[in-house]
């Protein structure tokens, strides 16, 4: 279980899509019946005993008119009072609540949360910070696990501490002896491509879906285009890996025409 100043030292962090910070004393402009709770749970209570990828409820109360939140799961940081950096943005990981014009009693969405995801920084504007792999298995301290759902304010309420809430999650065992995945990618590597789209597909051995990430190209509908007409371009190809495979991670370069 989650010591209780660790706990403490986590709820003065927040991450925001428009902005990270650490908070102060901003005044709160919630409601003082507003919460949000993962699968049931309040505020600062580890999800426990977690598959390897499992879609999980999410449930805000007492919305206030022009209010949205972002829900992300994340690697904690070594020090737990700086913002998060690596975070989860494969399919159905990052949740949107988007503001409403009346205050809302409940509103209702769910997140996919991974015990392994590739992680990326979801603020890029604070520092560049190289994506990495992220194993939320491994403890930073006996009984202490590595990763939480940090949930937030969005927009100009990123920094109000009133809609932060954080869930530390924790994660089932895998077999130890996990499959490497293979992928199998249209275009081939090396292939020149041009502002012209072409059909691109990724499909795993595994049959675990894809995320993608691309650097000088573009990836939109099943359809690669260049950016620019020289250099290269990179598409990083990711799973979060599951029960008998174990996370990709590739990286693919095209030339540019």
């Amino acid at each position: 279980m989650y010591k209780k100043n660790r706990l403490t030292t986590l709820t003065k962090l927040t991450i925001g899509v428009a902005g990270i910070a650490l908070l102060g004393t901003a005044t709160a402009s919630a409601q003082d019946t507003y919460n949000t709770t993962v699968a049931g749970y309040n505020n600062m209570t580890p999800l426990v005993a977690l598959a390897s990828s499992s879609v999980q409820p999410i449930v805000a109360t007492n919305l206030p008119a022009n209010v949205g939140l972002y829900a992300l799961h994340c690697a904690i940081p070594a020090n737990p009072r700086s913002a998060p950096t690596l975070c989860d943005n494969s399919a159905n990981a990052v949740v949107y609540i988007p503001a409403a014009s009346d205050a809302r009693a409940t509103v209702n969405s769910s997140m996919k949360v991974n015990g392994e995801f590739y992680g990326v920084n979801p603020n890029p504007q604070t520092g560049a910070t190289a994506p990495a792999s992220v194993d939320c298995r491994v403890e930073l301290a006996p009984g202490m696990g590595s990763c939480a759902v940090y949930i937030l304010g969005a927009g100009r309420e990123s920094a109000n501490p009133a809609y932060m809430r954080i869930f530390p999650t924790m994660f089932t065992a895998v077999k130890a002896d996990r499959k490497t995945d293979q992928v199998k990618v249209t275009p081939k590597s090396g292939t020149t491509i041009t502002s012209k789209p072409v059909a691109f597909s990724a499909t795993t051995t595994s049959g675990l879906p894809v995320s993608i990430l691309s650097d000088n190209c573009s990836v939109t509908d099943g359809k690669l285009s260049a950016l620019t007409n020289t250099g290269t371009c990179t598409v990083t190809l990711t799973t979060t890996g599951g029960k008998n495979y174990k996370p990709l991670v590739k990286k693919i370069s095209y030339s540019l025409s």
